[in-house]
């Protein structure tokens, strides 16, 4: 089964976007800002689902940790900011993401993100670093 991590400090989103990402035949790994660099390191997920949190902007923080870091930097990552903003896109790609989710997106146009990206294969970058 392919594995999302979900990057997420909002108890109440976490809990709605595990049980959405589960239904949609998914293994979700959950995380906050603080955990998240390290799950993801730890866990090798197929794809990182991160919200962004302004105007404390964690969210960019934790997407420019994993895309400099070795072990992460592959894993494509979808950021969800709390609102659609032109900045925000900007801010977001330039610190890594892969795509940015704007709100509200439905649940089809959800599962289609998560088919595009978490069909990316970690497995043997996990191997190589391994045999590191």
């Amino acid at each position: 089964m392919k594995k999302i991590l979900l990057v997420e400090d909002n108890e109440e989103c976490r809990k709605m976007l595990t049980c959405i990402i589960g239904y949609l035949g998914y293994d979700v790994i959950q995380a906050d800002f603080l955990d998240g660099s390290c799950r993801a390191t730890s866990e090798h997920p197929n794809l990182i689902l991160i919200s962004l949190d302004f105007p404390r902007m964690w969210g960019l923080d934790v997407t420019m940790s994993l895309k400099s870091n070795p072990q992460t930097a592959d894993i494509p990552i979808l950021v969800y900011p709390p609102w659609d903003s032109e900045d925000v896109t900007e801010a977001a790609l330039n610190a890594g993401a892969t795509e940015v989710l704007k709100e509200p997106f439905t649940l089809q146009s959800f599962r289609q993100a998560l088919q595009k990206y978490a069909s990316f294969d970690t497995g043997l970058t996990s191997e190589l670093y391994a045999l590191q």
